[in-house]
């Protein structure tokens, strides 16, 4: 092709190429079919049906009223989960990962003593994270598949009155669960 050839003389190649488009690898149309699956590892996990049903619904823009009402209540139990009345306090779309790196980015300041529980891969990331950030990380070890009783955890805060206790509450790298409840955060 070029130069030489006119404009009616490409339009008539370029409307050949598309009558010869192949059907042959066209995918049927419908609805996709999903089986129903009990997820029980690290990820992806099942989705609670409440979580499900929230999906189907019609979606709205980010700033249509409902979508900011939405987003406000989301805020407000953010707000109470960090204990904090930052009007800044919001959600954000990521990974778990991502979800650590912001609340050490955003929870630690440069020399601020942090606890990490390292008992996998998450606990260990968290300590790498926090000196990243320049925190004065104590490490409170436990073998993998072990957990950290409230004893040794009120025995750590007392001996290093940190400024953040951080804990994987699912460490799926040992497939274990953190108990956070009995007064921990009180």
């Amino acid at each position: 092709f070029g130069a030489s050839m006119s404009v009616d003389q490409l339009s008539r190649i370029r409307k050949e190429e598309m009558a010869e488009v192949s059907n042959a690898a066209k995918t049927p149309q419908g609805p996709i079919q999903v089986p129903t699956r009990l997820l029980m590892g690290p990820g992806p996990t099942s989705a609670h049906p409440r979580i499900l049903a929230a999906q189907a619904l019609p979606l709205l823009g980010h700033m249509h009223p409902p979508f900011i009402a939405i987003m406000d209540e989301i805020k407000e139990g953010l707000r109470y989960m960090f204990q904090t009345e930052s009007p800044y306090t919001l959600m954000i779309s990521g990974t778990g990962h991502a979800g650590m790196e912001a609340a050490i980015a955003n929870l630690l300041e440069p020399g601020d003593k942090i606890v990490v529980g390292v008992n996998g891969i998450w606990g260990e990331r968290v300590a790498d994270l926090a000196g990243r950030y320049q925190g004065d990380v104590i490490q409170l070890k436990a073998d993998a598949g072990k957990t950290f009783s409230i004893a040794e955890l009120k025995a750590a805060v007392a001996q290093h009155k940190p400024a953040i206790l951080f804990l994987v509450q699912g460490e799926s790298s040992t497939g274990t669960h953190q108990t956070l409840g009995d007064g921990l955060g009180e």
